[in-house]
């Protein structure tokens, strides 16, 4: 009797093992699948985190434009913010007179300063100087200083409502409308 009940009992314990292990991959299971939900809207979010920026230097261009007497054309001087302009010497910690590289700028970041002209409408906001993708393509890079093709988002240009679009591959959309600077972001949550 005494090795029925040492038997019983094993066969309890390895029956609330496997218990415990499935209860564990029904649990990952679960996560799992909400992160591969999750996992597809990355670029949505990139987009969203564009979308901050975007209506940040919108902000910025136009109170620049009314401090400047509200001009058709403006100089942006991005220069200092766009990374991508830095000297390829900026990991060094320090330079000869022992500052860092990445208070100096090389000579084509001041280039891309000095002529990032933009055209502003009536209301002070930034227009496109041709009507078309390129012009749209051409907006963003001088706004935010990014490559559209390393952000997976692709742009329309809509000639009837004067509206340039920018979307990411998971239906995330940005809309903004040149003549009254509104921008409108949407997502697919599907």
């Amino acid at each position: 009797m005494l090795s029925q009940q040492k038997a019983d009992h094993e066969l309890l314990s390895i029956y609330g093992k496997v218990i415990a292990i499935v209860v564990l991959l029904v649990l990952l299971a679960i996560f799992g699948i909400r992160y591969l939900n999750t996992a597809s809207n990355i670029g949505g979010r990139g987009l969203e985190l564009e979308q901050n920026r975007f209506l940040n230097v919108l902000a910025m261009v136009r109170s620049q434009w009314l401090a400047s007497g509200r001009p058709d054309k403006m100089q942006l001087s991005w220069h200092n913010l766009a990374s991508n302009v830095l000297t390829s010497q900026s990991n060094k910690t320090a330079s000869k007179n022992g500052r860092t590289n990445t208070d100096e700028i090389n000579d084509d970041a001041d280039l891309v300063g000095t002529d990032n002209w933009i055209s502003l409408s009536d209301q002070g906001w930034p227009i496109i100087d041709t009507n078309n993708v390129q012009g749209c393509e051409r907006l963003w890079g001088q706004l935010l200083a990014t490559n559209l093709q390393q952000l997976h988002i692709t742009v329309d240009y809509q000639s009837d409502t004067n509206i340039c679009r920018y979307s990411s591959d998971n239906k995330a959309n940005l809309s903004y409308q040149l003549q009254t600077g509104r921008v409108i972001f949407l997502i697919n949550d599907r």
